[in-house]
């Protein structure tokens, strides 16, 4: 992207500005000031990165004094783009423009902006975060839904430098540049890049010739996938819309009419209630944010129905994002069953609606990127798992896609370790929900002695203390998931289990086949297992959370794998016990040796279980 550097007076005021239509400049600041305004236009125009630089320096300059003139203007750029190394320094020249040459040349060069399409616009990026490319596509594709942005291919560089004048908008780099001095080489100062879309620093800068440039320039390679960032690439960033207000505070039992319609537990219930209070009585200021921590097959999804139905009743948008395409592909009939009144749209990649604006927006983590400040509140699922995890671009993107006055709720059974201790020391707000709907406690895992998963494969065995409770588990009518730490021990695993649960003497005969991440057919084996036709299923990781069997019973075999943490640990725990008809399902943690990982969460779980007791939400079962 190519800018064009100018400087306008405004009576006796300097000011430092840029634009990719000049026409419109021209036209705006004289029709606003008539002869009270001034321009010097500079020429050659620049890239936006180097343009972006250029008048970060300029800005800092004195140009406010009354005998400013055209030379000492030009001068001034030289000097300073002498400094940035910007080309052709020599070949720079000015050319000025004043009320009465603006009046002469106007009726050739003045054109006509049409007010209905300049709204429509600035509505259709309303809360975007987009790339020239993906700002096209988003006109074309709204001209095509509406007509309200027909026609706009050819002029929307004149209609986004007025909603950038107006304030509507604001224009920026793809990239932001930092200036340091670095201790470590005598306080030399060293430049940094960092991506204004995803918040990578400059380990994720790759540098490459560009065509804008003319050299070589630096673009982010952590959100390639959704369009490359330069830092001469336009980035405009749709504005907010105002936050809804809470100056009306209400008393709870005007809160309970929120909750009422949802039919949710007394766990549920207090949950839900905390957190209206929260986004009810948020201060002004940056984004709140608000902790739901709750154990596995709590119903989350059914305690952020009040929070939605709060928002969307004042007119605010909601935004539920999720790691996986077919959890969001999962809530979607769910939430718009529920909220048949409001428009829903659902993003993920390939998305037939990626363009369209809805009151509730579903989305998984990636799509965050093409939003700037645009929703009210915004739910985030699964806050500790893939991609999240260890993932600080879409952290990043999550807290930039949330209003100034808004509300983050973040969800999770099994918090990052940063996030759980904020909580504990009060320095983030939370609720949690230490029990499951259906009111049992959670079942506590055993801790089983084996040898290594390696040693029974060469061996062809399986320790009795293991084969003994499958057999068990089996006989009892349970489906039985098997977890091992990777992809390279599922196929082997199957193959035993297959020989050995075939000769044992009180099972009938099972189906026994396994999955991973790299299966083809995951979706229909799981389905399968569902449907009790595969009755024991060998998988990794990749079923730890979002799969709901009834009558299930868990064996991790290897718990005291390196990739087995505490977290991985509670959520494939979290298998079993969450049907009402089987709430007591059997978990074992099998291994060589026991690890501070198998401690900490068998201790995670005997916790939750004694805050639901003490809470008085359970009924019936023991800790």
């Amino acid at each position: 992207m190519k800018v064009q550097i100018y400087a306008v007076r405004k009576r006796y005021v300097w000011e430092w500005q840029f634009t990719m239509h000049a026409q419109t400049d021209i036209q705006c600041w004289f029709e606003h000031y008539a002869a009270d305004a001034g321009l010097v236009l500079f020429e050659p125009f620049v890239s936006l990165g180097q343009g972006m630089e250029l008048l970060e320096k300029l800005r800092k300059s004195d140009a406010t004094s009354k005998d400013t003139n055209e030379s000492r203007l030009l001068a001034m750029v030289k000097r300073e783009a002498t400094v940035l190394g910007i080309a052709n320094v020599d070949e720079m020249r000015s050319e000025v423009m004043d009320y009465k040459l603006w009046c002469d040349k106007r009726f050739s060069s003045s054109f006509q902006l049409h007010s209905s399409t300049y709204i429509n616009l600035v509505e259709a990026c309303r809360g975007r975060s987009l790339l020239v490319d993906e700002l096209q596509q988003l006109i074309e594709a709204s001209g095509v839904e509406t007509a309200g942005l027909a026609g706009l291919e050819a002029l929307w560089p004149a209609y986004l430098q007025l909603a950038y004048l107006n304030g509507d908008v604001s224009l920026t780099s793809g990239l932001h540049l930092q200036v340091k001095r670095d201790w470590r080489r005598w306080f030399r100062k060293t430049s940094h890049y960092a991506c204004k879309r995803c918040g990578s620093g400059e380990a994720r800068m790759f540098w490459s010739a560009c065509l804008h440039c003319g050299q070589d320039c630096p673009y982010c390679e952590e959100c390639l996938a959704m369009g490359r960032v330069r830092s001469c690439s336009l980035l405009v960033l749709g504005g907010s819309g105002n936050a809804l207000s809470t100056a009306d505070a209400e008393a709870t039992d005007e809160l309970q009419g929120y909750i009422e319609p949802w039919g949710l537990s007394d766990a549920q219930t207090h949950a839900s209630l905390e957190g209206l209070r929260y986004i009810q009585g948020k201060q002004p200021g940056g984004p709140g944010k608000f902790l739901i921590w709750a154990v596995t097959g709590a119903g989350k999804t059914e305690m952020i129905f009040p929070f939605i139905h709060y928002t969307a009743a004042r007119g605010g948008r909601v935004l539920i994002a999720t790691p996986r395409k077919d959890v969001v592909l999962e809530l979607q009939p769910r939430i718009q069953r529920a909220f048949a009144t409001y428009s829903v749209v659902t993003l993920y990649g390939g998305s037939e609606q990626r363009w369209e604006q809805g009151q509730i927006t579903i989305a998984t983590t990636h799509q965050l990127l093409r939003f700037h400040q645009a929703f009210d509140l915004v739910i985030i699922d699964e806050i500790d798992a893939f991609p999240y995890h260890n993932n600080p671009m879409l952290s990043y993107a999550a807290e930039k896609v949330c209003k100034p006055g808004g509300t983050n709720i973040l969800l999770s059974a099994t918090p990052p370790t940063r996030v759980r201790h904020a909580a504990e020391r009060g320095r983030l707000p939370h609720v949690r929900v230490p029990v499951r709907f259906h009111k049992h406690p959670l079942p506590v895992p055993q801790l089983i002695s084996t040898p290594t998963l390696r040693k029974s494969i060469v061996s062809q065995s399986i320790p009795e203390s293991i084969q003994s409770r499958l057999e068990i588990s089996i006989e009892r009518g349970a489906q039985v998931f098997v977890f091992v730490p990777n992809i390279q021990l599922v196929e082997p695993m199957v193959m035993l289990l297959r020989e050995k649960l075939s000769k044992a003497p009180k099972s009938a005969v099972v189906r026994v086949e396994g999955t991973s991440s790299k299966d083809t057919s995951r979706t229909e084996k799981v389905q399968l297992f569902r449907n009790r036709d595969i009755r024991v299923l060998v998988t990794t990781t990749i079923l730890e959370r979002g799969v709901t069997v009834p009558q299930s019973d868990v064996f991790i075999l290897d718990a005291d794998s390196k990739l087995f943490d505490e977290a991985a640990l509670v959520q494939m725990a979290g298998r079993a016990g969450r049907s009402k008809d089987d709430p007591h399902g059997k978990v074992y943690l099998a291994a060589a040796e026991i690890t501070k990982s198998q401690k900490e969460a068998v201790r995670q779980i005997r916790t939750m279980n004694r805050i639901a007791r003490r809470q008085g939400f359970l009924q019936g079962g023991q800790v």
